[in-house]
């Protein structure tokens, strides 16, 4: 038989479509010869491929209506001496819709991997860039800085003043989360003068923060500013503080 004969056998082997004898006369060629063994493989990889390329759907009543008839007309149809030689147009068809296919989600993919890498870093040149900033803030010759604590506890939070930026930076580490409802506000406490708010902010779920105020010309005109105080205070801020502040300190000079 010539090899060609052999090589279309390999798809419908791969299908499972040869009759028993066919079949056992395909097996002890595929003994011998390795090409045909690799094309057994390469169309059983396709139809297993086949399975996942489309969702399951039932076939439509007259189509098996219609191979029924054909069956019964000639039952030997397709059947014998390798005869399903029009699968072959049919399997590479669909071999390379399958592989599109293929392609096409791998490509999607790559997009993806490809624009969320972006994304990261440009979130990383952002945070560099947030982070230079706020180093910027902390030094200087004009910077004071005030630790805030409960009488006799540790520090919870700092807060430092450029007076020549005209900026508050506020850090706070293990700080517990304002109530539900409520935001965390700073004083700026002036003797003989009432609190004057240096504004809010919040920390994350582990109680740390970071957060650049600006200093209102209020504040500004205040003078000689004492300490400062941190409330619990309704979203969005009080124009004086509802509570006690827990927490206090006084300003010192920091290089």
């Amino acid at each position: 038989m010539p090899h060609e004969r052999w090589q279309e056998a390999a798809a419908a082997y791969a299908l499972d479509s040869l009759d028993r004898a066919d079949r056992e006369e395909f097996e002890q060629h595929l003994g011998e010869c390795a090409d045909c063994r690799l094309a057994v493989q390469q169309f059983s990889e396709v139809t297993g491929l086949l399975v996942h390329a489309s969702p399951a759907r039932r076939a439509p009543v007259t189509l098996r209506q219609r191979v029924t008839r054909l069956v019964r007309e000639d039952p030997g149809q397709g059947r014998g001496r390798f005869a399903p030689r029009a699968m072959l147009p049919w399997l590479a068809a669909a071999a390379s819709i399958t592989l599109a296919i293929s392609a096409g989600l791998f490509a999607r993919r790559n997009l993806a991997d490809a624009r969320a890498l972006q994304e990261r870093i440009v979130a990383l040149d952002d945070s560099i860039t947030a982070r230079d900033s706020v180093l910027g803030y902390l030094t200087g010759p004009e910077v004071h800085v005030v630790s805030l604590a409960a009488a006799g506890e540790k520090p919870v939070a700092r807060v430092f003043w450029n007076h020549t930026r005209q900026r508050y930076i506020v850090t706070a580490f293990d700080l517990p989360p304002a109530r539900p409802g409520r935001t965390y506000q700073l004083w700026a406490i002036a003797e003989g003068k009432a609190p004057v708010s240096m504004g809010t902010f919040d920390t994350d779920a582990n109680g740390d923060a970071v957060a650049v105020l600006p200093v209102s010309a209020e504040i500004e005109q205040l003078g000689f500013i004492n300490l400062c105080a941190l409330t619990q205070e309704p979203a969005g801020g009080s124009p004086q503080p509802t509570e006690t502040p827990a927490l206090s300190g006084e300003w010192r000079h920091t290089d």
